[in-house]
């Protein structure tokens, strides 16, 4: 089964691997999932980012409640984990800790 609703970072790892995500880059996911929404399946941002990740609604389809979906989106627009710094938590650090 596909993990959904509020997750804990172990839950988030799992999802972003289910999405093809890099197992290497899992913990780095979860920590920004974490710091982005709390692990909240429909956390919405204030320009209406959404979802664990807060996939910016720019991103068009992308940008969706939908668990894997929203996983399958961080896991391209990070390049597989690679690239953090569309996302601002990363680049303020505040993602550090959150798992």
């Amino acid at each position: 089964a596909i993990p959904s609703g509020t997750l804990s970072c172990h839950g988030l790892e799992q999802l972003w691997e289910e999405a093809g995500g890099s197992s290497g880059h899992a913990f780095m996911a979860a920590e920004i999932a974490m710091a982005e929404s709390s692990g909240r399946q429909f956390a919405t941002g204030p320009v209406g980012e959404r979802g664990y990740w807060q996939i910016n609604t720019n991103h068009g389809s992308l940008s969706t409640y939908d668990p894997l979906g929203n996983a399958k989106a961080a896991v391209i627009i990070s390049a597989n984990g690679t690239n953090w710094h569309p996302w601002t938590t990363f680049t303020s650090g505040a993602y550090r800790g959150r798992c």
